[in-house]
């Protein structure tokens, strides 16, 4: 890390020069400071009088053209609200905040910048940015710190804003700039959307522009209809910024205009959004979740590929090895299993490379959440005999469990239980399940929860000689009792869910935990760190599949994004191979009908996991690209996509290509000259020159590996 400082016409700077990025945090002549990420040759293309142009062309006042950013937004409810509809950003708490000092700190995996900032009311914040050695984002935070001599309510704190936007530019980037969000939605997950300033209403208006485009999620997954993740894209330059939300509770980001620069936010969502705040005393502070942040010159591809990797250094830690394959028994029984049923189908699964023998939801007394006894009737030896079944076979075993719901017609369920229960407004909190049923939740920040959940959690685990946990979490709460405020409570009761992750994994340390959530509902990258992979989604068996598992390569790394794979005996070859080649985009699990499969059937199956094996470095630390030929409609798939991954290397490429109704070719320029080296599945496919044409017959797919020439 290289520091420098400088003055420009309006204004003074400290860079700091990473690997990729030069981070430089603008201070005003108010003393007031923002920061501006650029990549590293880019430098000498920001339009220095961008950032303060107060009297126009024909000498009229400007004022509203320009106003600076802010390192943190914050409000309190003591002062007055901006003057944004649906946001608080901008407020007199964030114009009061100033300039004081930074403070640097170099260790040998991570450097850190701390920038203190001041207040003549004498609370202030510190903005403290960490970059750790060979990522290409950075990590970063706030705190709130209340020196002064009365009690303080948050109602809004950013984690991270990149303020100053579109510096590249001489007006107000309505022709350049397009900004990407990914939507959620039970089985359509991961749609993105990239819409120009003017497809949003966020070009500047005649008078300035006080304009704020929020996206957000209110409850206990965090992915609801968004992600918690979006970027701006300079399309004139390449240049995109991105910011991504490592918090499992309430969030908001916020795309807001202050005049001509734009601003690009994220944290907590704020009281308009999330019935937030926070008392704060005199000598207290409150610390904001963690935001992963960065920019990239390549578009949407590339500063995805950088996020993702930052919680490589977690996944690394969770110490799974390899990339091992697994089978799940959900599409196969749909909840009627028993032990009779599963030997069978291990018997089969043992001929094949299959790590991890899961048994979904239906081995537990009722298929009720929240007592978690094994149906005597369908597993009439014990479940510990039947695991060791498992375990002589080779595999490891592994159960679906659910365990911070309580459902009705559980023991559980019985009001004499509901100290240990999360409460809203002083009553039990309900909903209704996907099943119909009632739900009550456990609150995880009591230590009556925790002592029972070790005694039929951990303990069953142990007992039973299970090596992996599928844990689900099918229905939301908005907040809960316990805090200052509905929202606080949440984050608190949250914070509880991912400690007590952790705990399992400190018991039993060799566990392996799948995190699912009405299948990719809590994918945000801490409830990503306690967990080794995770439900790409809901989609079993539909043609979207490898739609959905490429939409997840922007927004979690593929080694933890688990792709079900369903092979039934009613399936034709192309069928077959359309459906194992969605596997290649993410982590492969079998599913379906597996011991009922003719011998022609079941011998794709070793020979797509050799592929797989064969490959499976590139899905790990690669790097993707997705290219597609036609809109999507998940439901009505026409054209062609190929998901390009490139290896660590650059040497290697793996490209999953599937072909829909109506299918095109698709020529896609690859980043130097590379042959086909080996493929699983026959398709009119070539590399030629740099350029990988695809095509290939509706419905079907093609999995190639290629070296570079």
């Amino acid at each position: 890390m290289k520091r420098t400082e400088g003055n420009k016409k309006n204004y003074k700077y400290i860079d700091y020069v990473f690997e990729k990025t030069t981070v430089r945090y603008v201070i005003t002549e108010e003393n007031k400071v923002f920061m501006l990420l650029i990549p590293n040759g880019t430098e000498d293309k920001i339009n220095d009088d961008y950032y303060k142009k107060i009297i126009d062309d024909e000498g009229f006042p400007n004022h509203m053209d320009w106003f600076p950013g802010s390192l943190v937004h914050i409000h309190l409810s003591h002062h007055a609200t901006p003057i944004y509809e649906n946001g608080l950003k901008y407020s007199q708490s964030t114009r009061m905040l100033r300039f004081a000092s930074q403070e640097i700190c170099e260790e040998e995996t991570r450097e850190t910048i701390k920038t203190n900032l001041v207040t003549e009311e004498g609370w202030g914040a510190s903005h403290i940015l960490t970059h750790y050695k060979g990522e290409n984002g950075f990590e970063v935070k706030s705190t709130f710190i209340n020196s002064s001599e009365r009690k303080i309510t948050l109602e809004l704190i950013t984690s991270a804003s990149l303020d100053g936007l579109c510096p590249f530019s001489y007006d107000d980037g309505s022709e350049s700039l397009v900004y990407h969000t990914f939507k959620g939605g039970w089985s359509t997950e991961g749609k993105r959307v990239s819409q120009t300033l003017p497809e949003i209403n966020m070009e500047k208006s005649w008078g300035g522009s006080f304009e704020c485009e929020k996206i957000s999620v209110m409850g206990s997954k965090s992915v609801g209809r968004y992600y918690p993740y979006a970027a701006l894209e300079d399309t004139k330059t390449g240049c995109t910024w991105g910011i991504k939300l490592k918090h499992n509770a309430s969030w908001q980001i916020e795309l807001s205009r202050y005049g001509t620069p734009l601003s690009l936010s994220g944290g907590i969502s704020d009281y308009k959004s999330g019935a937030w705040y926070k008392h704060v005393n005199p000598g207290e502070s409150y610390e904001s979740p963690v935001a992963y942040i960065g920019v990239a010159m390549g578009g949407v591809d590339e500063i995805s590929n950088d996020l993702n990797e930052m919680n490589n250094r977690y996944i690394e830690a969770y110490g799974e090895e390899g990339m091992p394959i697994i089978f799940n028994d959900w599409v196969t029984h749909w909840g009627d299993s028993s032990e009779e049923k599963l030997i069978s189908l291990a018997k089969t699964l043992k001929k094949t490379k299959v790590k991890y023998f899961v048994t979904d939801d239906g081995w537990q007394k009722g298929r009720t959440a929240g007592d978690w006894e094994v149906d005597e009737e369908k597993f009439p030896n014990g479940f510990k005999a039947y695991t060791d079944k498992i375990r002589e076979m080779g595999m490891i075993p592994g159960i679906w469990l659910d365990f911070e719901s309580i459902r009705q017609g559980s023991k559980r369920f019985d009001e004499k239980y509901d100290e240990c229960n999360l409460t809203k407004n002083g009553e039990v909190i309900k909903n209704i399940s996907f099943t119909g049923a009632a739900t009550k939740f456990l609150d995880l920040r009591n230590p009556k929860t925790i002592e029972h959940l070790d005694k039929i959690l951990i303990q069953f685990l142990k007992d039973n000689g299970i090596g992996y946990l599928k844990i689900d979490y099918n229905a939301s709460i908005l907040g809960c009792d316990g805090a200052d405020s509905l929202g606080q409570g949440l984050i608190d009761h949250m914070d509880g869910v991912y400690n007590f992750l952790k705990r399992v994994k400190k018991e039993i340390p060799d566990i392996i935990i799948e995190n699912c959530a009405c299948g990719a509902s809590r994918t945000d990258p801490k409830m990503m760190e306690v967990t080794a992979m995770c439900s790409f989604s809901d989609a079993h068996e539909c043609m979207e599949v490898p739609v959905i598992a490429a939409n997840l390569q922007y927004l979690i790394s593929p080694r933890q994004s688990q792709i079900w794979c369903v092979l039934k005996d009613n399936m034709s070859r192309s069928h077959m191979q359309y459906v194992i080649a969605s596997g290649f985009l993410g982590r492969l699990c079998w599913s379906g009908y597996i011991d009922k499969l003719s011998d022609e059937q079941f011998a794709l199956i070793p020979e797509a996991e050799d592929f797989y094996e064969s490959v499976s470095h590139i899905i790990k630390d690669g790097r993707s690209r997705i290219y597609v030929t036609q809109p999507t409609n998940h439901r009505a798939l026409k054209g062609t996509q190929a998901v390009i991954r490139y290896s660590e290397d650059r040497n290697e490429i793996l490209a999953v290509c599937h072909f829909f109704d109506e299918p095109d070719e698709l020529k896609i320029k690859l980043d130097g000259d590379y042959k086909i080296d080996s493929a699983l599945y026959n398709e009119n496919c070539k590399s030629e020159n740099g350029i990988l044409t695809v095509c290939g017959s509706p419905r079907n797919a093609v999995v190639l590996r290629l070296k570079r020439v």
